[in-house]
């Protein structure tokens, strides 16, 4: 899952500030966004409001499916015939949807959201920073778990200096190494911990 937030109204209206009279439409994305709560349906509603509310051409809304996956402009447009008749596509989906649309069409695209983290739902929990698409997975070490999305510094190889009592030294966060203990010595693999990894090959993710 694509983890995103919505952006400040006052920003949305900062990209739209030169354009506001040109024939506007707001897509959603039922898929992660929907999800996530920051481009559903209910969303898209809100949007419009908003805009409207400050006098923006608003001509409609849709919620695709999903935007990260289109079959082609024109087999999107027979879908969604109202996005034809926009000039600006204003997205409320992750980043990849919004380049996305900004490839296949000619008109004016800009993103509702912040694209914030690869993460995952349970339940009502989001659980953000669950992989960093690294190229070379290695959490088959950790029992699942992957350091180099959960350390802010990606330490492969065991917690830094700045971890105190299990706490991380950024943002108040519990450091993912303690968590990878507890979770290794609860199912009896801390052997494993003896490993030494090398270095991310960062060019195998390209």
């Amino acid at each position: 899952m694509i983890v995103t937030r919505s952006k400040p109204i006052e920003e949305i209206m900062d990209q739209i500030d030169q354009i506001m009279d040109q024939k506007i439409c707001v897509i959603g994305c039922s898929l992660c966004a929907g999800k996530l709560k920051t481009g559903g349906e209910p969303e898209v509603k809100n949007m419009i409001r908003q805009l409207q509310d400050k006098r923006v051409n608003v001509i409609d809304g849709v919620v695709l499916k999903h935007a990260c996956s289109i079959e082609s402009w024109e087999s999107l447009i027979k879908e969604q015939p109202v996005i034809s008749d926009a000039e600006v596509l204003l997205v409320m989906s992750c980043g990849i949807g919004v380049s996305l649309l900004g490839r296949l069409c000619d008109k004016i695209v800009i993103p509702a959201l912040d694209t914030v983290s690869l993460g995952a739902a349970l339940n009502d929990e989001i659980l953000l920073e669950m992989c960093s698409m690294c190229g070379q997975c290695t959490v088959g070490f950790f029992s699942g778990l992957c350091p180099k999305s959960g350390c802010p510094k990606s330490q492969l190889n065991g917690p830094c200096g700045g971890s105190n009592d299990g706490e991380c030294e950024v943002r108040e966060r519990k450091c993912i190494w303690t968590r990878i203990y507890e979770v290794m010595e609860a199912k009896n693999m801390l052997s494993m911990l003896n490993e030494t990894l090398s270095p991310t090959e960062y060019n195998r993710g390209l």
